[in-house]
């Protein structure tokens, strides 16, 4: 899971990089198609090993099943993923790499809350920090009301409970055996729905795709494939919050290495909401 963290914090700047060659939904559709791909490999070879799908481990009954509920878990986890990822990747055109990487954080705090869907309680702490990450949230954002936030700054916002609607999604439906499955899965869904969204809505080119081929490879295998599949296996061996805890980190690494490859530095007031916003996620995990 601290992995985890450290490449989605890479990612941001990679993201960053991205929106300058081409457009935000085409970036997203391509890089989630190739993590897809990348991890055909490791499906099949899980697959051999595991005889997860293989009639000489299971009923034919057993095997129509558990396609059933991958599929499920492929169409689920990959709505949210193209929610998550997408509104994030738009709103990387007006806002810095730290500033969407802690506003994206708050997904921390909606995990709980999302949880309630698949009968989880929420506690009275749960409600106080999503407050504590909101007040964070306006003194990063809301310089001048609800009017000085940056259409970015909503749909990161929007992005965040996204990713905390995905976070439970896998909960519900990874085992030791399919965890690598269900992530190829949802990134070809998210992929290909996100594709199809790109082509309607902006009209890509081969040219601008082709010239950001080394921004996307680097997007696809460290922080899409690698990130999003160590996530999913990370989550076999903990509960969904306790994983967004440590998650959570991604926001430091985020603002770091903004710092450092993109020189993005946050202004006193972003940095006391970022404060605030990271007090509110550690806080709403601590028993």
């Amino acid at each position: 899971m601290l992995l985890t963290a450290i490449l989605w914090g890479t990612g941001f700047i990679s993201q960053k990089l991205g929106n300058e060659v081409m457009p935000p939904m085409t970036f997203n559709a391509v890089r989630q198609l190739m993590a897809g791909v990348v991890l055909t490999p490791l499906v099949l070879r899980g697959l051999r090993s595991s005889g997860y799908l293989s009639l000489q481990n299971n009923t034919a009954v057993r095997i129509r099943e558990r396609k059933k509920r991958l599929l499920k878990a492929g169409v689920l986890c990959g709505i949210f993923m193209l929610i998550g990822t997408a509104t994030q990747q738009i709103g990387l055109l007006t806002v810095s790499a730290g500033k969407s990487g802690f506003i994206s954080s708050i997904y921390i705090v909606f995990t709980p809350l999302f949880s309630v869907i698949v009968g989880s309680k929420v506690k009275r702490r749960t409600v106080i920090c999503i407050a504590i990450a909101m007040l964070g949230f306006a003194v990063m954002s809301l310089k001048d009301g609800f009017s000085g936030a940056t259409p970015g700054d909503w749909l990161t916002l929007v992005s965040a409970a996204g990713f905390a609607a995905q976070i439970v999604a896998v909960n519900c439906f990874v085992d030791k055996d399919n965890a690598v499955i269900i992530s190829q899965l949802q990134f070809f869904f998210c992929g290909a729905l996100g594709l199809v969204i790109a082509l309607i809505m902006e009209g890509p080119s081969i040219g601008a795709v082709l010239a950001g081929v080394p921004v996307l490879l680097y997007q696809t295998f460290v922080p899409t494939a690698g990130g999003y599949t160590l996530q999913i296996i990370g989550q076999k061996y903990t509960d969904s919050s306790s994983a967004a805890l440590i998650m959570s980190l991604e926001a430091v690494f985020a603002m770091i290495f903004g710092a450092i490859f993109l020189h993005e530095i946050m202004s006193v007031r972003e940095m006391a909401g970022a404060a605030i916003i990271f007090a509110a996620t550690i806080l709403g995990q601590r028993e």
